[in-house]
């Protein structure tokens, strides 16, 4: 290993301890150099330098203990004898804690805590009602075993827990990222030095070395809380780069050479008023203005529209079309799903039946689909309504006005650009049914102007939610029963296709059909999974539509925007499985029409146990914005909103609720540095241009800039 810039950009394949296999497993992770590796931040830390004995931990608190594998045993949990725990028996010199698995693969697990075997483990420590002792539900665990870099990386210190992928052990993960920070030099801090002193933030490859590495007297409280000096200073760093990419996207965006402005009248907003089959709310007309003053403005408008589900986002959507195509201009609405696509199709066309907009459907299964794109060429549809396929290779538009991206979250970043760039001075407006706090949504969409649905139109249904555990499994099947009978569908959702070893969870296939011959015999039920040809899933919703199906088995691929106002169960399996914010994406699919609702929330976890305690949230909370808040709480930003969905680089240590303050900082300076060298020509920002060129210049389409 020679120059740190050289040693940055190795493979991690060739790096000491790695090789191929290793290289691999890396690689799921997102690690495929020596720069990715030493930017793997720890998720948390555990104090192994004063490991307490067994007798000494309390009941309720986060321990770590070292513990020799005593007994193994397989038993039912429960009175449910299909399902079973595993639990193994670990002791010291004082003690004896027990952990319990309850998803498991058995064969696995025997091998694995071999008798006699000697075990670090960790978790909340509860107490066993039957046994009396102390107990650790799922504890995370690694054995104690002599390897290549010797004990002192894993015992008696400060130790590193990363995040980590099947395969691939905390030791070796330890062990590969000290051997490659013992030869990697000074790092180049793309943060200028002025803000460094400004913010007393340390030296980059001192901050770097130290979270790895905690020094001897180091707190682990502040290492866990992520409020030591050096991890503020990354997460700092992590903000500055992505808000300076927003910062001059944003700017670059404005600059756009001037188009003649779209004619936007009270009048045409009358007639577009008129053209739809009910009132807007005031939220609804708020936002219309907003959209109307961007699309009257020289600049192309570059517009989040967030809503909670039923708020009417394709409503406000839709008037913008009529806008444009009032000024001669072509709408494309790109949404995630053939069955949401087609879904758009039939409602429009529905309502602009007596109006001369032409619509268009064009998905991957379309038929015709030559005349339909011809049709797009040419000019002669205003709108045309499609999935991915509309950034296909063959799919022009005559005069593309306005891109509308529905549920944003489903596409990538280069996906929306690449349907912008469909045209020329394009507006673009997109939209997410997945509630953000607005001033969380203008930090982190700092490119977009901001609008919000916070108003539900009114003639909607009561839904009811409630928590059911197995033993009330029949009072919640009676309720799916009586609304069939009254003449009403339902929804049941399960959470996997297929039996999986690692969660045992059951299969909406063999559900199906084992509901359809015992528990609802004499019903009509349908079946729909992720694994389904298009075409079979559309069938089925359309066949569940027409009334043909009383009760529809399906994973979550009804999740997003499906509209069926005669459906009033939404009955949804191992709740505690799902984010809050998916569950209530899942309840917006019911309660669309007059009639009361029901979301019957299954869980498999005991009353008062953390995942009973957050489906109460969804319980007790109907508003989105108020349970996105909660569960960004309870699961952090990163999970809340799903990485490669969001189109948002991964934060590897920021986090933005609880680290908001030094976001707001980081934005601040990094739009203050982009107003003064709008190129980052500067010599004291070249840094910066360089990890933006590196980083994300593909992201944020940043063009020219350093």
């Amino acid at each position: 290993m020679t120059s740190p810039n050289s040693i940055l950009c190795q493979p991690v394949q060739f790096v000491k301890g790695v090789g191929p296999k290793r290289a691999a497993l890396l690689e799921k992770l997102g690690l495929k150099t020596v720069r990715d590796l030493i930017f793997h931040f720890p998720a948390r830390y555990e104090d192994r330098a004063n490991l307490k004995s067994i007798s000494q931990i309390n009941i309720d608190e986060m321990a770590t203990v070292r513990g020799t594998v005593r007994t193994v045993a397989v038993s039912p949990a429960g009175r449910n004898t299909r399902n079973k725990i595993f639990e193994a028996a670990f002791a010291d010199r004082t003690g004896v804690i027990r952990a319990i698995w309850f998803h498991f693969h058995e064969k696995t697990m025997v091998n694995k805590f071999a008798i006699g075997s000697e075990w670090i483990i960790s978790g909340k420590v509860t107490t066993n009602k039957l046994r009396g002792n102390r107990t650790i539900v799922h504890p995370d665990v690694e054995p104690v075993e002599a390897d290549e870099a010797g004990e002192s990386l894993n015992l008696g210190r400060i130790v590193p827990i990363y995040p980590l992928t099947e395969g691939l052990t905390q030791k070796a993960l330890r062990y590969i990222i000290h051997s490659v920070l013992a030869h990697v030099g000074e790092l180049e801090d793309f943060v200028p030095e002025t803000l460094n002193q400004q913010y007393k933030l340390p030296p980059l490859r001192e901050s770097v070395g130290f979270v790895h590495w905690p020094a001897e007297g180091a707190s682990v409280d502040a290492l866990s809380e992520f409020q030591t000096r050096h991890q503020k200073k990354l997460i700092f760093d992590e903000f500055f780069l992505i808000q300076s990419g927003l910062a001059l996207k944003r700017r670059m965006i404005r600059q756009t050479a001037p188009e003649a402005a779209l004619n936007v009248d009270a009048e045409l907003l009358d007639k577009i008023r008129a053209v739809l089959p009910f009132k807007l709310t005031g939220a609804q007309e708020r936002v219309l203005l907003e959209i109307a003053g961007d699309l009257a403005s020289d600049r192309p408008m570059n517009r989040l529209l967030q809503g909670d589900v039923g708020s009417g986002k394709t409503a406000v959507a839709l008037a913008a079309a009529l806008i444009v195509a009032r000024n001669k201009k072509q709408t494309a609405i790109m949404a995630p799903t053939e069955i949401l696509a087609n879904q758009h199709y039939r409602n429009i066309t529905k309502i602009l039946r007596d109006t001369k907009v032409k619509v268009e459907l064009v998905t991957s299964g379309s038929r015709d689909k030559g005349e339909t794109l011809a049709r797009a060429r040419s000019g002669e549809s205003h709108i045309v309504i499609g999935t991915h396929a509309l950034i296909q290779e063959g799919v022009d538009f005559h005069h593309l006005g306005l891109a509308i991206i529905d549920e944003q979250h489903r596409f990538g970043v280069r996906q929306r650009a690449e349907l912008i760039r469909r045209g020329v001075h394009v507006h673009a407006l997109i939209m997410t049914a997945t509630p953000i706090p607005r001033t969380l949504a203008m930090t982190l969409y700092g490119d977009l102007d901001i609008s919000t649905l916070d108003e539900s139109p009114p003639g909607r249904g009561e839904v009811v939610t409630g928590i059911y555990t197995g033993a009330e499994r029949m009072r919640a099947m009676d309720i799916v029963r009586k609304e069939v009978k009254k003449g009403r569908q339902a929804y049941i959702i399960y959470p996997l296709v297929e039996e999986s070893e690692k969660m045992e969870l059951k299969a909406a296939t063999e559900m199906y059909e084992r509901l359809s011959a015992e528990d609802f015999a004499g019903l009509r039920l349908g079946l729909t999974h992720g694994r389904m040809k298009s075409e079979e899933k559309e069938e089925a919703m359309a066949r569940f539509g027409r009334g043909e199906i009383d009760i529809l088995v399906s994973t979550v691929v009804i999740e997003v925007g499906i509209d069926f106002p005669n459906a009033t169960v939404m009955m949804i399996e191992h709740a505690e499985r799902f984010g809050l914010s998916q569950l209530h994406q899942l309840r917006g699919r019911i309660g669309r029409g007059k009639h009361a609702s029901y979301c019957l929330l299954m869980a498999e976890c005991h009353r008062g146990a953390p995942a009973w305690e957050r489906l109460k949230i969804l319980e007790k909370y109907q508003d989105g914005f108020k349970i996105a808040e909660e569960d960004m709480q309870l699961r952090g930003s990163g999970d809340f909103f799903g990485v490669k969905q969001s189109g948002l680089p991964q934060f590897k240590i920021g986090d933005v609720l609880r680290d908001f303050k030094i976001l707001a900082e980081a934005r601040k300076s990094a739009f203050a540095i982009v107003e003064g060298d709008p190129h980052l020509t500067m010599p004291a920002h070249k840094p910066l241009a360089r990890a933006l060129k590196e980083n994300w210049k593909d992201r944020f389409e940043l063009g020219d800039i350093g």
